[in-house]
């Protein structure tokens, strides 16, 4: 196997590591998002706009304490990425900074050409460095998107309360 094919290999392995690590963390939240997305139905009929919500109150107030939670667990996940990293990112360093040191005392290229050798020892290092950031990358977006759509949630729930108090209806959508 040549080392391109071989490169080829674990760039696809590490994407496809990525993409599931994201996915398995990120898969109630994105769920949950989903439920509201097939819920909600937007379309045109005689040239109107007409939309509808397939979702209860009681629904609604479920997901809208639901997303936050889920949010809150993936943003853990996050941070203990980010703690690792942290501490590898400063090994990874120290790391290079001994093996430059070391190369010194060679006669062979100058100071940049040791730093790059240097540089290779610690590659497999910063590859798992590199993939958990694309990891953290990826779950920030997931926790964005929910954002959007808790906030979407809360307003329904808001326009409802309203629209039920000024008709007098009591609560504020059938069940």
């Amino acid at each position: 196997m040549t080392d391109t094919t071989t490169n080829i290999a674990l760039s696809e392995e590490l994407e496809a590591t990525v993409i599931a690590s994201i996915e398995k963390e990120s898969a109630e939240l994105t769920r949950l998002c989903n439920l509201v997305s097939d819920a909600a139905k937007i379309e045109m009929v005689n040239g109107k706009l007409v939309s509808d919500s397939r979702l209860t109150s009681d629904e609604l107030e479920i997901l809208a304490m639901r997303i936050p939670g889920e949010c809150l667990r993936i943003q853990t996940s996050i941070n203990r990425y980010m703690a690792n990293n942290v501490f590898r990112d400063l090994e990874i360093e120290a790391k290079v900074t001994q093996l430059t040191t070391a190369l010194m005392g060679e006669k062979k290229g100058n100071a940049d050409e040791r730093k790059r050798r240097a540089e290779l020892e610690v590659l497999k290092e910063r590859t798992i460095s590199l993939t958990n950031k694309t990891i953290i990358k990826g779950l920030q977006s997931c926790i964005d998107r929910a954002d959007k759509v808790y906030e979407g949630v809360k307003k329904v729930m808001d326009f409802r309360a309203r629209e039920s108090w000024f008709d007098r209806k009591g609560p504020a959508c059938p069940k």
